[in-house]
C-alpha cells in the first residue's frame, strides 16, 4: 500500500480561475454566517425567488423531492433544482408514462444554478422511480362517490370479485385474495391510511365481518393495512414489472421498491432488474440501484436480512405510522438510520417532513425539528412528496430543507459530542477500506476542506462516504450514471471526467475539477485519495496537497 502523508503541492496543480460557490467567505465561518432558525421564522415568502435561498454551498445532507403536477413543467423544476433537490422521485402510484416522459425530458434540460465553462455538463441530478407495490386496496364504491362508516356498525370485506365495483357501508370489496388466511377474530384491519379502523368478528371462507371502531368517509380504492398480519403477496405486481421496465429502458439510477417484507422480495426484484437491463443496456452499464422502503412490521423484523442485499434504504414513515404504533416510529427510524450508516449504505427518511407547506409558506416549528433530527440521525437525504409535487409551495419547501439542513449540518459540526454518531470502524478487510479511513481521518485530523476521490466504478468514494467524513468528497469519475449513483450518499459530489485523461493524470485534473467548481481555493489543504498508475503494482494512494494558485 502506497501512502504519501507529508504535504506536497501539485507541481503547478489548479491554475483555473479560482471560483467559490460561497461567495468568498471562507467555510471555517459557516455557522457564523447562518441566519438562526428563530430569524427564519419570522421571514415571509414572496414569489419563486423567496429569502430562503441564501444557501451558497453544497449541503452535505442530500434533498429527494416528488414532482408533480404543480412542478414538471420546465420552469418549476429548474428553480426546483436551482433550490438544491439533487435527486427527482417519480412516484407511480399516480404518475403516467406521459407524465413520467414530460418530468425525465424537463429534468435533462434543466441546467445546474452554479455550472461553470470550464466543467462542462458536470451537474448530475438522479432520478429514483418508487413503484406502486402490491398494494391491498378496496373496491370502487357503489355509483364512484364516497361512503359514511358509523362507529359500531357491521361491515363485511369480500375477496368476492362480483363486489369489485359494488362497494357500500355494507360489504366492500377488499383486493387481496388471502385476508380471510391472514387475520383472526380480534385483528385490526385499518382502511385510507389509517383512517378508518376495523375489528374482525367471524372469519368465513371468502369474507371477514368487522366492527367499525371509529366513524369515517371512505372513497373507491382506498388502501387497506393489516398490522402485524402475515402478507403474502408477490413482490412485484404487474403493473410495478411494466413501470420498472419502462424506467430501465429510460436509464432511471434507483428503483425505490415498495412494501418489501422480506430478503427474497429484493433478490426477486433485483432478478427482474438485471434481466430487463440485459434486453436495453451493455454489461458494462450500471444498472438500477435497489432501494428497499420499509413500511410494515414484517419489513421491520426482516431489517437486517433485507438490508443485506439492499442497495439503500427508504424510512417509509407514512405507511409505517399505520402498521405500527406511531410513538414507536422516531425509535425505528433512529435505529434503521444508524444500521445502515453502519454498513455504508444510503438511507432516506421520507414522509410529511415538511407537510403544512403543502398549503402554508413555512413548516411548522415540529416539521424543522423533524428535518433537523434527521440529519442528527445521519439519514445520507431526506424527502420531500406532496410538498413538491402537488402543494403551494414546490420551490419554497426546497428551499426550507435545504436551509433546515445547513444549519443542522453546521451545529452539528460544532457539537461533535451532542449530535455525531459513531464512526464506523473498518474491519480493513481490504485495501481499499483501509485507503478509505485515512482519508477520513486525515481530512479531519488535518482540518481539509475537501476529500477528493478518483473513482471507476464508485465503489471507493462510497467507502469514503461510510466514514462519514464532515467535509465534502469530490468524486471523480468517468460515467454519467455512477455518478449520478453516488449521489444519494452523504456529502458525495460528483464530477464527471468526460472524456478521461490519462489514468495517470485523472488526479491532478480531479483537483483542477474541484478548484474550478468552488469546492476548493488557493490555500487550502485538501486530501486526494486514488490508484496510482504509475507505481509498479498500481497501488491505491492518498495525497495531502496545499491548493496553489
Amino acid at each position: 500500500m502506497h501512502h504519501i502523508l507529508s504535504r506536497a503541492s501539485y507541481r503547478s496543480a489548479v491554475r483555473a480561475t479560482t471560483t467559490t460557490l460561497n461567495g468568498g467567505a471562507a467555510s471555517g465561518n459557516r455557522s457564523k454566517a447562518l441566519p438562526s432558525l428563530l430569524q427564519l421564522g419570522k421571514l415571509s415568502v414572496g414569489g419563486r425567488r423567496s429569502v430562503y435561498s441564501w444557501r451558497r454551498t453544497p449541503t452535505l445532507t442530500k434533498i429527494v423531492a416528488t414532482i408533480g403536477p404543480v412542478s414538471e413543467d420546465f420552469e418549476p423544476l429548474q428553480q426546483v433544482v436551482d433550490a438544491g433537490m439533487r435527486v427527482m422521485r417519480i412516484n407511480f402510484s399516480h404518475a403516467t408514462f406521459e407524465e413520467a416522459e414530460k418530468r425525465l425530458t424537463n429534468l435533462r434540460a434543466c441546467k445546474g444554478k452554479h455550472a461553470k465553462a470550464c466543467l462542462g455538463e458536470h451537474n448530475l441530478r438522479a432520478v429514483l422511480l418508487d413503484t406502486q407495490g402490491p398494494e391491498i386496496r378496496t373496491g370502487n364504491v357503489e355509483g364512484g362517490g364516497k361512503i359514511e362508516l358509523v362507529q359500531g356498525s357491521t361491515m363485511e370485506l369480500t375477496t368476492n370479485p362480483d363486489h369489485r365495483e359494488v362497494g357500500t357501508a355494507e360489504k366492500l370489496f377488499v383486493s387481496y385474495r388471502g385476508l380471510t388466511g391472514a387475520v383472526t377474530a380480534g385483528s385490526a384491519i385499518l382502511l385510507d391510511d389509517g383512517q378508518v379502523s376495523l375489528r374482525v368478528t367471524d372469519v368465513r371462507e371468502e369474507s371477514v365481518t368487522c366492527l367499525v371502531e371509529n366513524s369515517g368517509t371512505l372513497k373507491s380504492r382506498r388502501g387497506v393495512n393489516l398490522p402485524g398480519a402475515h402478507v403474502d403477496l408477490p413482490a412485484l405486481s404487474e403493473k410495478d414489472k411494466i413501470d420498472i421496465s419502462y424506467g430501465i429502458q429510460n436509464d432511471v439510477d434507483f428503483v425505490a421498491a415498495s412494501f418489501v417484507r422480506k430478503a427474497e422480495d429484493v433478490r426477486s426484484i433485483r432478478r427482474f432488474i438485471e434481466d430487463i437491463h440485459s434486453k436495453f443496456w451493455p454489461a458494462d452499464h450500471p444498472t438500477a440501484r435497489i432501494i428497499s422502503k420499509i413500511e410494515n412490521l414484517e419489513a421491520v423484523d426482516n431489517f437486517d436480512e433485507i438490508l443485506e442485499l439492499s442497495d439503500g434504504i427508504m424510512v417509509a414513515r407514512g405507511d409505517l405510522g399505520v402498521e405500527i404504533p406511531a410513538q414507536q416510529v422516531t425509535n425505528l427510524q433512529k435505529k434503521m438510520v444508524r444500521a445502515c450508516n453502519r454498513v455504508g449504505k444510503p438511507v432516506i427518511v421520507a414522509t410529511q417532513m415538511l407537510e403544512s407547506m403543502q398549503t402554508n409558506p413555512r413548516p411548522t416549528r415540529a416539521e424543522v425539528s423533524d428535518v433537523t433530527n434527521a440529519v442528527y440521525d445521519g439519514a445520507d437525504a431526506v424527502m420531500l412528496s406532496g410538498e413538491s409535487a402537488q402543494g403551494k409551495y414546490p420551490v419554497e419547501s426546497v428551499e426550507m430543507m435545504r436551509c433546515i439542513i445547513d444549519e443542522a449540518e453546521s451545529w452539528k459540526v460544532s457539537n461533535p459530542e451532542l449530535v455525531l454518531p459513531d464512526e464506523p470502524e473498518a474491519s480493513m478487510t481490504s485495501e481499499m477500506e483501509g485507503i478509505a479511513s485515512a482519508a477520513v481521518h486525515a481530512a479531519h485530523s488535518l482540518k481539509a476542506k475537501l476529500i477528493v476521490v478518483v473513482t471507476k466504478k464508485g465503489h471507493l468514494a462510497r467507502l469514503v462516504a461510510k466514514f462519514r467524513p464532515n467535509v465534502p468528497v469530490m468524486a471523480s469519475c468517468p460515467d454519467r450514471k455512477v455518478g449520478r449513483q453516488l449521489i444519494l450518499h452523504r456529502g458525495l459530489h460528483p464530477l464527471v471526467l468526460d472524456p478521461p485523461g490519462p489514468p495517470g493524470k485523472q488526479p491532478l485534473d480531479a483537483v483542477n475539477m474541484a478548484k474550478c467548481a468552488g469546492f476548493c481555493q488557493a490555500g487550502d489543504t485538501i486530501i486526494v485519495a486514488y490508484r496510482d498508475y504509475d507505481s509498479p503494482a498500481k497501488d491505491l494512494a492518498l495525497k495531502i496537497i496545499t491548493v496553489r494558485d
